[in-house]
């Protein structure tokens, strides 16, 4: 017993996502002497939902993915190949299988909070679990639930489900310190799967706000303003991919870190989202558009650097007929904006 509350100990301790799946994957390994612990995500819709591995503790050692910028080795399939997989997740039933490929026994058991299934933890073991094994391992998984559920309170938006303000700062942080380590030099050799994350392309920030949104709540009323507010939320999530990241930064004001390989690549993407905005029927509203600056995260800048330099991108599309996507680095070029001296803050509304 004083065993377990030590591993449970250790896992209320973290704060950081990744962190908090290790330790319960470590635990459970241990305690029930798994030959492998595994935890997935899911990520996409449909027939294109997708189980991406991001913790992994087993005989041959322990792997996982960092919050933002998962190594490029963990492994994602298809979850429509994992029959089991799929029964679990769709029925959120516990499923065991005899492994074929590598013998032993692999149960896999639901990850559910408020808004569904989030994901799979799968542990392996030589023998079917026993009603305690078992026991434990839902038990930790209920931990882990609940801790995941007091995290997305904390980490989310309560009218649009997105990110917050809180946790766009510890993203933008975690990506710098990345960054940074990818830059070292003569050390780089000490680091070379981070190494290989950063030949993968670079990370973009996008500031994007509604257009005349004061108008809407006045027009129509704050109930409908914030209908408009979830409505974009929900087209968000579907312009962009399960890897980038989404925060609403408070009123009509919204943040998207995107990885891409070139600019072009950025533009394209956030172009496709203000189509996707301006030709979707708002109910009673009708038609919105949302106008969008972005710039390069680059090793060196600081976080209000980098959302001033979107900001004022986004305030030359706004001052320049709204509805339009503006690059701080293409405006840079052409001479319409300066360069910009640090900030003391990092952002303004509109």
């Amino acid at each position: 017993m004083i065993h377990v509350l030590k591993h449970v100990e250790s896992i209320t301790q973290h704060r950081d996502r990744a962190l908090l799946e290790l330790g319960v994957a470590s635990a459970l390994f241990e305690l029930v002497k798994a030959r492998e612990v595994n935890l997935y995500k899911i990520v996409g819709e449909g027939a294109t939902r997708c189980l991406e591995r991001m913790t992994h503790v087993g005989q041959d050692g322990v792997r996982y993915a960092q919050e933002f910028g998962a190594d490029g080795d963990m492994d994602a399939v298809l979850l429509d190949t994992r029959p089991e997989m799929v029964a679990c997740v769709d029925h959120a039933q516990i499923i065991r299988r005899e492994r074929e490929d590598h013998g032993g026994h692999a149960h896999c058991f639901p990850i559910s909070v408020d808004r569904g299934v989030l994901g799979v933890l799968e542990v392996t073991c030589d023998a079917p679990l026993t009603d305690d094994d078992l026991g434990t391992a839902e038990g930790f998984l209920g931990l882990y639930r609940n801790y995941l559920s007091l995290l997305d309170y904390s980490e989310r938006d309560t009218l649009t489900g997105m990110l917050n303000r809180k946790t766009f700062d510890e993203n933008l942080a975690k990506i710098l310190s990345s960054m940074s380590v990818g830059q070292v030099g003569d050390d780089e050799r000490s680091y070379p799967r981070r190494r290989r994350q950063q030949d993968d392309g670079g990370h973009w920030l996008a500031v994007v706000d509604v257009d005349h949104f004061k108008r809407i709540n006045d027009q129509f009323g704050h109930l409908y303003g914030d209908e408009v507010l979830i409505l974009l939320a929900r087209i968000m999530r579907d312009s962009f991919r399960h890897q980038d990241r989404l925060f609403r930064f408070g009123g009509e004001e919204f943040v998207v870190i995107l990885r891409a390989a070139c600019e072009d690549e950025v533009q394209n993407a956030l172009e496709r989202f203000r189509l996707a905005v301006e030709a979707y029927a708002f109910p009673q509203v009708g038609r919105v558009t949302a106008s969008t600056g972005y710039t390069r995260i680059t090793p060196t800048d600081t976080i209000p650097e980098i959302v001033g330099r979107a900001d004022e991108a986004l305030y030359f599309a706004k001052e320049n007929g709204r509805n339009q996507v503006a690059s701080y680095e293409t405006l840079r070029v052409a001479g319409k904006v300066s360069v910009r001296e640090k900030p003391d803050s990092d952002i303004e509304l509109f």
